[in-house]
């Protein structure tokens, strides 16, 4: 490592600002939060998907710490995903070159590191910094989250404050394109809304495509500079594994068929593979924040099944990016896939040929969740909910807002579009799911 190449990340040693291009045009909601956290002394790591802006957040506080007064030279900026590097010839370099004089000796100093898990033993090396310069404020950033959170939970316990950052919620996306809505009028707004929804889909959340318009380029972006460098970059430098055709037919089984069940008997006879190598395949990608699983739960004991896992791509935007041009997509799936993205549910619930989408844990309370697209009869939601044993339950399509009482059954109707573009000061943060469980319960 060299002088030069710290100088190339940290441009405002040079002109005492960000340039706006990293910094971006819009602040997630939640950055007022966000930022506060740099006035702690623990450790901030901010983990989860590829390109949902980490970096940016990064650049946006270091820009809000030079308007703020901080000396430029007091900030340093490093990308481990971009260049190799050793922490401790880092930071080494950089307070010879830099501070030109001890780390002890220096004023309050903010160390902001990109993809630190792809430094070696990252960990380790922070907590010896952290330890030793109480006045080095470490930001952290990762994407993958078995390195990062077992190195946090397990090293740095009790110095480190984990932050998981999503994809851009349908409210950010909603307000970005000119249209937060209070509350009260969503229901006037739906056919700018529920266009607007599909589109958010498809563009899966990315701070970087909420302006393009070009379906090809989008679909592009989603599977060349997301999934593919997650497939072929980060979980092969993360766990080492060698049988890339294995992980690519994975990923395209799972991707191509949202919310299928996870048979892994069935998977390992079809792919010739031994079942604990498909498992650990399996998990390499939920890890790595390509797929999430639903657990199967199990209401007379209470208790969620280890076997039978359903599992969808991790944003409805994996499922179509891998469509062919041609193809068409399933509606169902991609709506049910959209609010496994929405809710991040722990369960599903499945009794025989009966199922439910989802069943989210509020305050102990189990809360049944169905998805439809297009026709349906209700009543057979209403049957699902008795063989839960649940008396109450949100049904999620794209209708209108309603209330229904069905033998001894009351379903909350509430369409999809609904779930986002209101304003934060009008519903304070709180999301849909919280609303009509209130009523529920």
């Amino acid at each position: 490592m060299n002088e030069r190449m710290l100088y190339r990340f940290n441009e405002w040693w040079i002109t005492g600002t960000v340039r706006s291009d990293l910094t971006g045009r819009f602040r997630r909601m939640d950055y007022p939060a966000l930022k506060r956290l740099i006035d702690d002394r623990s450790i901030v790591l901010f983990y989860g998907l590829r390109r949902v802006g980490k970096t940016t957040i990064m650049y946006q506080i270091i820009s809000d710490l030079l308007k703020d007064g901080t000396e430029p030279e007091r900030i340093l900026y490093f990308s481990f995903d971009e260049s190799s590097g050793d922490i401790d010839e880092m930071i080494s370099l950089y307070a010879e070159t830099v501070l030109k004089k001890p780390i002890t000796e220096a004023p309050r100093i903010y160390m902001f590191l990109d993809e630190v898990q792809k430094a070696e033993d990252w960990e380790n090396r922070i907590k010896i910094f952290y330890d030793l310069y109480p006045n080095i404020k470490f930001v952290l950033s990762g994407s993958s989250s078995l390195n990062v959170l077992k190195g946090s939970s397990e090293t740095l316990a009790g110095r480190i404050v984990l932050v998981k950052i999503e994809p851009l919620s349908f409210s950010e996306f909603c307000k970005l394109k000119g249209h937060e809505v209070p509350y009260e009028k969503v229901a006037y707004a739906r056919d700018i809304l529920s266009p607007m929804l599909m589109e958010y889909i498809e563009k899966g959340g990315f701070p970087e495509l909420v302006w393009e318009n070009d379906p090809y380029k989008i679909r592009s972006y989603v599977r060349s500079i997301v999934i593919d460098r997650i497939v072929t970059r980060d979980i092969p430098q993360e766990f080492g594994i060698r049988d890339m055709d294995l992980m690519r037919r994975l990923m395209e089984t799972i991707l191509m068929n949202p919310g299928v069940i996870l048979n892994l008997d069935k998977i390992s006879s079809s792919f010739g593979r031994n079942r604990i190598t498909i498992s650990n395949f399996i998990s390499y990608m939920e890890y790595a924040f390509l797929i999430r699983t639903v657990s199967n739960y199990r209401p007379g004991v209470e208790a969620a099944s280890r076997k039978l896992k359903k599992v969808y791509p991790y944003t409805p935007a994996f499922y179509l990016a891998m469509l062919a041009p041609q193809d068409a997509y399933d509606a169902g799936k991609l709506m049910e896939n959209a609010m496994a993205a929405i809710l991040s549910p722990g369960y599903y619930f499945r009794a025989g040929n009966t199922e439910i989408d989802f069943v989210l844990d509020h305050g102990g309370v189990r809360i049944p969740i169905e998805v439809k697209s297009g026709n349906y009869d209700i009543s057979d939601f209403s049957r699902a909910l008795k063989k839960m044993r649940s008396d109450s339950g949100i049904l999620v399509d794209q209708g209108s807002m309603a209330v229904k009482k069905i033998d001894d059954t009351t379903i909350f109707q509430y369409p999809m579009y609904r779930n986002g573009p209101i304003s934060e000061q009008d519903h304070g943060g709180i999301s849909f799911q919280v609303r009509w469980i209130d009523r529920i319960l």
